[in-house]
Parts: C-alpha cells; structure tokens; sequence
C-alpha cells in the first residue's frame, strides 16, 4: 500500500504490552509500512527494543496513530494525548463503558479513530451475512441467540463483539430486545428477545455463534478464531485504512 500522508513510515505507539501487545509490536517491526516509535505500558514482563513507557504523558515524541490493546482505564491519557498531537487511534480494548464510548464519539469529531471489540475480517463478513439475513429469518418466526465462549482471563462478559452481532441485528430488525440472564424470567420466551450468553473456559481465544431457531429447523451461523493473529491482522489493516480519514468514528462496519 502506497504511503500517501506520512512520506516514508507511519510513526506508531503502541499501547499495552501483553500478549497481545507483543504480538502486534512484532508485526509492526516486520511491516516496512510502521515505525514503531515507543512502547506504553502500565509494567513490562521484558525489556522491549523501543522507547518503553508507563503513560502517555511521559512521551515527548508526536505519533501519527496509536495502537491500544491495553485497558479501558487508559481512555483519558490516550485522548488526551491524541487530541493534542491530532493522532489517528485504533481502539482494540474491550470493556469500554456506556461513557467512555460518548468520550470516544466526542474525541472523533476531532481525529480519526477506529474502535472494535474484534478486529478479525471474518467477523467482519459476519456481520454483513447478518445485515441480509437476520430480519428475514427473524419475519418468518425464528428465534435469534447468540452465544460466545472465550478463555477464561478474559473479564467482560458478554464480550464486545457478541455486542457488536447484537447490534447489528438490533439496526436491521429494531424491535428487539437483548436478554442476558433468563434465570430471572419466570415466563415463554417472547419473539423480540434475542438472548446473549457468555461461556469461559480454558484457553478459548474466542467463539461466536449466532443460531436462529425455526419450526423443527436451526440454522447457524459461527465464528472460530484459531489464534489470537486474526486480531492483531486486523488491527493493522485497520491502521493502514485510516491513512486518510482526517476525523470521524469507524467500526468494521464503517471503515471498510
């Protein structure tokens, strides 16, 4: 892909050094197309060969996007710091909060900033399938679950892209209404529901399904990540594709 605002390489910080932090960091040293400029994060299990930091407000170089695979309690340092130097930000934690969210959509009237609970192309073209064929199923009588297993660290629950399915019927179909827990529902299961349940154990990376229910027929539809490289793919893909776009918010839905 040809650079087109940065001249030669895209200065990049990375924020948060886990596991799957490490992983991106080594797909940005393999990428010609990134500079990774430094390395932000709360502790450091090793030392890394960049710049390493404990929060934004100790880096004095000027990114032109950041890479966020940390935790929500970082938000305030990460748009602080973006709305000063106009960085682009791809936001792949999970567990963001109803205000944070409104924090992110207030930020992206200044900068451009992808956020995604899931990064994966395939849940990408599931939520397309979902787009053409959930309200149909759903006008003919099925009853619509979704159902997501991961690994058993993970904290949220349900996870964000089991939210992001939901979501994306909920645009198609409208009259819907999610349900998490049925153990406090002492009744039938009305046709607008749509149930989300959350399954942890072992080391999942990550499982979804969405099942639609009909008269002695079901028919499903899946998502299997074999490791956790689709989302680190995918988070750059999705840095690449915001080359361009000066401001505004971009999910899987929109930045593609």
């Amino acid at each position: 892909m040809r650079l087109k605002n940065w001249g030669t390489k895209m200065k990049v910080l990375l924020y948060g050094y886990g596991l799957m932090g490490k992983k991106v960091a080594n797909k940005l040293r393999e990428d010609s197309y990134f500079d990774l400029i430094g390395i932000v994060s709360y502790e450091f299990d090793e030392k890394a060969p960049e710049k390493m930091y404990n929060n934004l407000t100790e880096v004095t170089d000027i990114a032109d996007l950041i890479i966020d695979f940390s935790h929500p309690n970082n938000l305030n340092d990460i748009l602080a710091y973006a709305k000063k130097n106009k960085t682009k930000l791809v936001l792949a934690t999970t567990g963001f909060t109803s205000q944070q969210i409104k924090q992110i959509e207030e930020a992206a009237k200044e900068i451009a900033i992808f956020q995604s609970y899931n990064t994966s192309f395939g849940v990408q073209m599931v939520t397309k399938i979902l787009r053409q064929v959930a309200k149909e199923f759903y006008d003919n009588g099925y009853d619509i679950e979704i159902l997501e297993k991961h690994h058993n660290k993970k904290i949220d629950a349900p996870s964000g892209t089991a939210k992001l399915l939901y979501e994306v019927m909920e645009e198609e179909i409208q009259e819907t209404q999610p349900v998490y827990d049925r153990s406090q529902l002492h009744e039938k299961r009305q046709h607008q529901q749509i149930g989300i349940q959350a399954m942890r154990g072992g080391t999942i990376f990550g499982e979804h399904e969405i099942m639609f229910a009909g008269l002695d027929e079901i028919i499903e539809i899946k998502h299997t990540a074999l490791s956790k490289d689709v989302f680190v793919q995918g988070a750059i893909a999705a840095a690449k594709a915001l080359e361009n776009k000066e401001s505004g918010l971009f999910t899987l839905k929109t930045l593609y």
